[in-house]
């Protein structure tokens, strides 16, 4: 292929724009769901609630959704071996759809359980197929852009979800949610399924339609032949054959990688921030804006954070953002703690107050630059395509699994050590990502993923 070609089938690219703004779609939709629990749970445990309902069965509605992670995790890989990434995609949009339909009819509090364990289920699916998916169908040139464009729903649907939970009843915003559900089901009922599943499956004549239809222009037979090769190289196993694969070295240090990479994701602190911020601001005694109103605009960065990383993750490359990433959160934890150091000493709070802001501003921002999206970017490369189920599967529980701890635990050590030194804790943990991403993260920016996997069989034979 020459040069002229090469760039003809970059400038077409828009119909993998397409399947990365569906993608946006349903994370958009997690995002507005992780941060619903901040103003509803205020409300439901209130005088004022129509559902009146206990403390403990408040920490019900807010954990339910890590079980349903779990759940989701493990269905989400099977779907995705059986059903492809994009049909797998549909299916997590489904239990979502439900989850608001609970809330808005709900007058009782066993309705909240079942949306939010739905809800879970839906999240741990979606962080089970939706890199793969982008990985399958994106040039290489964007595809780190595209996952990126992808998680930057989080954000939007974050920021959406602050703003409807300080003005609006849950039943309305309930409504809203689930009305945007349907351009998301609308959107992955037309895209087509990705190549790679219709290869694995042997259907030749709707992966030469995939391939036409993902890359414009492309020369499909040349596409086909390379992608029939790379898959019958790395062939579909059974779970039980898959399993015994992780003997291989680089396939059990790479799941090593990325679950670490989802634990730094959830042990900085990242829910505990965002689900308490304003009780933290509170506490910092900010009362220059009113912390609701910082709130809001805290959520707001974090679409400015997501915009940056999607230029940035095919320039820099994945390893300098993650390691910026990781130094920017640390830093902004220890000002936080910081502040109640000072505070505590007995100093103005009045001219403390630009700091917990500072603070705040700078943790929401420097996540989404790089912490959020790499681990989910270097999940859908790294794989051969037979263990890519599984791996995804294995991440998605890691990552509920540290979730559920981080959330669980801090409010115990809250009251252990105080914000004083526990934002310094979280610090000292997400620091140790730095040496990590240096020494231990291999650079996968603008290489197509079969050159990622000889050059990972590369190494292993090297080292071997």
């Amino acid at each position: 292929m020459d040069m002229t070609e090469k760039k003809k089938i970059k400038k077409i690219q828009w119909c993998q724009w397409i399947a990365g703004i569906g993608v946006n779609l349903l994370q958009l939709q997690m995002g507005l769901i992780s941060v619903w629990s901040s103003p509803y749970v205020a409300y439901l445990t209130s005088p004022e609630s129509h559902i009146p309902i206990t403390m403990d069965e408040a920490s019900w509605v807010v954990s339910l959704l890590n079980l349903g992670r779990l759940i989701g995790a493990i269905s989400g890989s099977v779907a995705v071996n059986y059903l492809g990434t994009k049909t797998t995609i549909f299916v997590t949009s489904l239990p979502i759809t439900l989850c608001w339909l609970l809330i808005f009819l709900a007058n009782r509090v066993e309705y909240l359980y079942a949306a939010r364990l739905l809800a879970g289920i839906s999240m741990g699916k979606m962080y089970s197929c939706f890199s793969l998916y982008l990985g399958e169908i994106a040039d290489p040139a964007i595809r780190g852009a595209l996952v990126v464009l992808a998680v930057s729903g989080l954000s939007i649907g974050n920021l959406m979800m602050s703003i409807m939970g300080a003005y609006l009843k849950m039943a309305t915003s309930a409504a809203i949610c689930f009305a945007l559900c349907f351009v998301l089901i609308i959107i992955f009922i037309w895209l087509p399924e990705s190549p790679h599943h219709f290869v694995k499956v042997k259907n030749e004549a709707k992966a030469r339609a995939s391939i036409l239809w993902y890359h414009r222009d492309c020369d499909v037979e040349a596409e086909l032949q390379a992608l029939t090769l790379f898959l019958e190289k790395n062939k579909s196993l059974p779970f039980v054959d898959v399993i015994k694969e992780y003997k291989i070295p680089y396939i059990w240090k790479a799941q090593i990688l990325v679950s670490l990479l989802f634990i730094y994701l959830q042990m900085c602190g990242l829910n505990n921030v965002l689900f308490y911020m304003e009780i933290i601001l509170r506490n910092a005694k900010v009362t220059v804006i009113e912390p609701s109103v910082i709130v809001i605009i805290v959520t707001a960065t974090g679409i400015v954070g997501a915009t940056l990383s999607m230029f940035l993750i095919d320039k820099f490359g994945r390893r300098i953002l993650m390691i910026f990433s990781s130094l920017a959160v640390s830093i902004s934890l220890m000002c936080l703690s910081t502040q109640y150091q000072l505070l505590d000493a007995g100093y103005d709070p009045a001219k403390l107050q630009p700091l917990p802001i500072f603070s705040v501003l700078l943790f929401q921002i420097s996540l989404y630059i790089g912490i959020i999206s790499i681990p989910n970017t270097v999940l859908g490369e790294i794989f051969p395509p037979h263990v890519k189920c599984v791996a995804s599967c294995f991440a998605s529980i890691v990552g509920a699994i540290s979730s559920f701890i981080s959330t669980s635990t801090y409010q115990i050590l809250n009251n252990l050590l105080t914000e004083k030194y526990l934002f310094y804790g979280y610090a000292l943990i997400l620091i140790t990502a730095v040496p990590y991403a240096y020494f231990c993260m291999p650079e996968t920016k603008g290489k197509s993923l079969q050159q990622i996997q000889e050059e990972m069989d590369t190494k292993t034979e090297r080292k071997s």
